[in-house]
């Protein structure tokens, strides 16, 4: 069990903070740094950008603080007991050092979802927050021991990603150019072009297949006809949806469900 003591989500701090712990604290400390900062690492003082890690052992000096007037993170005190403390250990995520992510989004909702379970009361509460410390640190050693990738280091990389999730989780909202291209803040011709880039696909592809697998999975699990199957995935003509079908899958929805094993 991993069990959490302080933490705090989106902390900001609109002065210049300068936090100093000469001994350290009796637990590990997990901080995610979305502003440029310092830390000084055996006497040295390190430069950092927005993006930055830092996993600190127990009892051991801390010092960090913001270069600027503005300080921002998200922060986790924890100890895991004599079980997970072997596992914490085995992610070989080094201690005291500053390590640059390029993409943090996925850390810092972990860090959110602990923040909100420590803050409120139920009887599996700590198991929750254990399995989400599990998932935080397992997510951060996987990114610390993938080789970089040079697509997550464009600067628009987090808010095209966001898009990206946002149209695979909800296909079925009236997605067109100029409604991403507003969802991000970009021109439109410039979006399709950096999208394509980032992706490897076009972003009305993008739609076309998230909904079109999403149409698959209700023909093989439900007796839903095919009619209210192009509602669910968006389509406003239940035609255009059986065109577009046969012209992905060489099948009309009606021969793609003929054509699966009956379920027992």
């Amino acid at each position: 069990m991993i069990t959490v003591g302080h933490c705090g989500y989106d902390s900001k701090h609109r002065t210049h903070l300068e936090m100093r712990r000469p001994c350290g604290t009796p637990d590990y400390t997990l901080l995610l740094v979305k502003t440029n900062a310092f830390f000084s690492i055996k006497g040295e003082r390190v430069l950092t950008l927005p993006g930055t890690v830092i996993l600190y052992d127990k009892n051991v000096p801390v010092h960090y603080g913001s270069t600027g007037l503005l300080f921002n993170n998200d922060w986790i005190h924890f100890l895991p007991d004599e079980t997970d403390l072997p596992f914490l250990l085995g992610l070989e995520i080094p201690f005291s050092t500053p390590l640059s992510l390029p993409y943090m989004a996925q850390l810092s909702e972990y860090a959110r979802m602990i923040v909100m379970e420590k803050h409120t009361d139920h009887p599996y509460r700590e198991q929750i927050i254990n399995s989400l410390m599990h998932a935080l640190l397992y997510s951060l050693a996987s990114q610390l021991k993938c080789p970089e990738d040079k697509v997550m280091t464009n600067k628009y990389y987090p808010v095209m990603n966001d898009l990206r999730m946002s149209i695979l989780n909800t296909p079925h909202k009236k997605w067109t150019v100029e409604a991403m291209a507003e969802y991000v803040h970009l021109s439109p011709s410039y979006m399709q072009h950096l999208y394509r880039e980032l992706f490897g696909i076009s972003c009305i592809q993008e739609v076309i297949q998230a909904r079109l697998g999403t149409a698959r999975f209700y023909l093989r699990t439900t007796d839903i006809s095919v009619q209210s199957i192009a509602a669910l995935c968006g389509y406003e003509n239940e035609l255009h949806f059986m065109r577009q079908f046969k012209k992905f899958t060489d099948m009309t929805p009606s021969q793609y469900r003929s054509s699966l094993p009956p379920t027992t």
